[in-house]
């Protein structure tokens, strides 16, 4: 039986896991950056990820525009934005500045303003984060 994580990428200050469920060793996270957007916003994706485990601030970095954290019932889940598109993760602060980011859920947003469709999305990254604590409480990794 596989281990529910893939390693996306690694790097001084982070790495980068994509989550895998067990029920139907289905990827969320890949499914939606492979699968149901354009190569041009998987490239801005993946450059946003790459920045993080390289030179992106470590622990520190927020940016309300591309990388922050979900609040209310979003919490304590953070979202990677580019444009319309959203993917959702779990930021898991570790020794000396390092991180470590599990990648649950993406999807493209219809209309400006909260929808319940965005709801939803985020309840299902909710979800899966709670399958990865299952796995690895505490999100020790």
């Amino acid at each position: 039986m596989s281990l529910p994580l893939r390693e996306h990428l690694a790097g001084n200050l982070a790495r980068v896991f994509r989550y895998e469920r067990r029920i139907n060793q289905r990827c969320p996270s890949d499914d939606f950056l492979l699968h149901k957007i354009e190569k041009r916003m998987q490239k801005r994706f993946y450059g946003q990820i790459y920045a993080l485990t390289k030179d992106g601030g470590g622990v520190e970095y927020e940016n309300q525009q591309r990388f922050h954290p979900l609040h209310g019932k979003g919490k304590p889940l953070w979202e990677f934005k580019e444009h319309d598109h959203r993917m959702y993760c779990a930021r898991l602060p570790r020794t000396a500045g390092r991180m470590d980011i599990v990648l649950f859920n993406g999807w493209i947003k219809d209309k400006d303003g909260k929808s319940e469709r965005e709801d939803r999305e985020i309840e299902k990254a909710i979800d899966l984060y709670k399958e990865f604590l299952a796995e690895y409480p505490g999100g020790n990794i």
